[in-house]
């Protein structure tokens, strides 16, 4: 058994980066173009540019009012590049687990 990501992740990957980004990224653990889109659509997201504009439009909202949009804007791309690079770390940990467990 290989390990996939779950919807879960594809549902929160989406919202940082494009779907060929994330095959790109994880290509040992992508599902096809098409399944991630289907998957995705179950859980009702299926525009994915308006996804990541409007997460990003609320992470705006939400930054320190004394922030210029442009530092706010900055801010929140280094934050969301961290969070990126913890997921990616996560999900590297999470399938070489899965692949140790089911490798037997």
């Amino acid at each position: 058994m290989t390990y996939r990501l779950s919807d879960k992740q594809l549902s929160e990957l989406v919202c940082i980066i494009s779907i060929p980004k994330i095959i790109e990224t994880f290509p040992d653990y992508s599902p096809s173009t098409r399944t991630i889109y289907r998957r995705l659509a179950l859980h009702g997201i299926k525009d994915f540019k308006k996804v990541r504009a409007d997460f990003s439009r609320q992470l705006l909202l939400a930054a320190p009012p004394h922030l210029s949009d442009k530092d706010a804007q900055a801010l929140i791309d280094k934050k969301l590049q961290r969070h990126l690079e913890g997921m990616i770390a996560s999900i590297e940990n999470e399938a070489k687990e899965y692949e140790e467990r089911f490798q037997e």
